[in-house]
């Protein structure tokens, strides 16, 4: 039987849009998905009250946006430790094309700074950073999610360094030696979100033929100058004549300070320098003087870095290899007695 010209035409024609319609779909299926590239964030404005930080992502996808125009919605959370310190977004960004570096900025609030301190503190002076972006874009009516890309470093430092030693030191005062330090220690007590309990200790040898009374121990702690800890104590130690024993003391950092202190570090570059001073009133032969406890008074300079500057440039070049580059974990600079 003959068939029908018309209808051969329109089914082979049918066959054609139909074969068209499924590689387009074939061809929007197997694109590669966009993906985040890099992520940058450093410190911007930094206020007395709050913190500004600025976070640059870069997108790749250049085949994606050869269909045409794209827009991307940006949210992302910046966590020291357990404590989300911010929380951004931004909505409906145009992409170029190609590999687009997406900038945004939000907040932190320097009340959170206490908070990150004690888990800090607590956990052994380490905090992970996780920076964790997500980015969904939009081109041609299709909507394609990026892939998520967690950013993490750690942060670590070693504040009580300098009291951890076995070195011998003489203490001196009234004209001769009072006391000779066999070593000193320190450790942090369990902070809480008022206070960080530091206990320091010196074991110590009285060479004299009478006992030697320290009284009213007292100590100052400050960082960049500003004073996180203060107070004078009536604890009495007595050190009988030619005896060795152990001197425990302890301050506290006041955690209400912190914020302050932040802002200081922030514009010092990320860099803090701890003094902790003891002093006690020493009796020698009925005389008192009120004297620096030399042996427990130490300085501490450290950095922190915590945004690693090498994920993406301004301009937006990563290494060859397409990934950030490794970050190193940094490390407290040397301290200074």
């Amino acid at each position: 039987m003959d068939r029908n010209p018309v209808t051969t035409t329109l089914v082979a024609a049918l066959i054609v849009v139909l074969a068209v319609a499924s590689a387009a779909v074939i061809g929007v299926a197997t694109l590669e998905r966009p993906r985040i590239d890099g992520v940058d964030n450093s410190w911007g404005t930094v206020a007395e009250n709050r913190t500004e930080i600025e976070t640059q992502i870069a997108v790749d996808n250049p085949r994606l946006l050869e269909w045409g125009d794209g827009v991307a919605d940006v949210t992302y959370t910046v966590s020291l430790n357990s404590v989300q310190i911010a929380d951004g977004r931004k909505k409906q960004v145009d992409l170029s094309g190609g590999r687009d570096v997406i900038t945004a900025s939000t907040w932190m609030n320097n009340d959170d700074v206490p908070e990150w301190w004690v888990t800090h503190v607590n956990n052994d002076e380490t905090t992970t950073v996780r920076v964790n972006p997500a980015v969904v874009v939009e081109s041609t009516d299709v909507t394609f999610p990026v892939d998520s890309r967690t950013r993490t470093r750690t942060v670590e430092t070693d504040l009580l360094a300098p009291l951890q030693t076995n070195e011998t030191r003489r203490f001196g005062a009234f004209g001769r030696t009072l006391l000779v330090v066999n070593g000193t220690d320190a450790r942090w007590g369990h902070a809480t979100a008022e206070r960080t309990p530091l206990i320091v200790s010196a074991t110590v040898t009285n060479p004299t033929p009478v006992p030697i009374p320290i009284a009213d121990i007292g100590y100052t702690i400050r960082m960049n100058g500003v004073r996180v800890g203060h107070s004078v104590g009536d604890q009495e130690e007595v050190i009988p004549p030619h005896s060795t024993r152990t001197i425990e003391t302890r301050a506290i950092i006041d955690n209400s300070k912190l914020d302050e202190w932040w802002v200081t570090h922030l514009r010092n570059d990320e860099t803090t320098r701890l003094t902790v001073d003891f002093h006690a009133t020493v009796e020698y032969r009925g005389e008192r003087q009120r004297l620096p406890l030399d042996f427990l008074t130490y300085q501490r300079t450290f950095d922190t870095n915590i945004f690693q500057q090498n994920a993406v440039s301004v301009n937006g070049s990563v290494d060859t290899d397409g990934t950030p580059a490794q970050e190193p974990t940094p490390r407290t600079r040397t301290a200074s007695r």
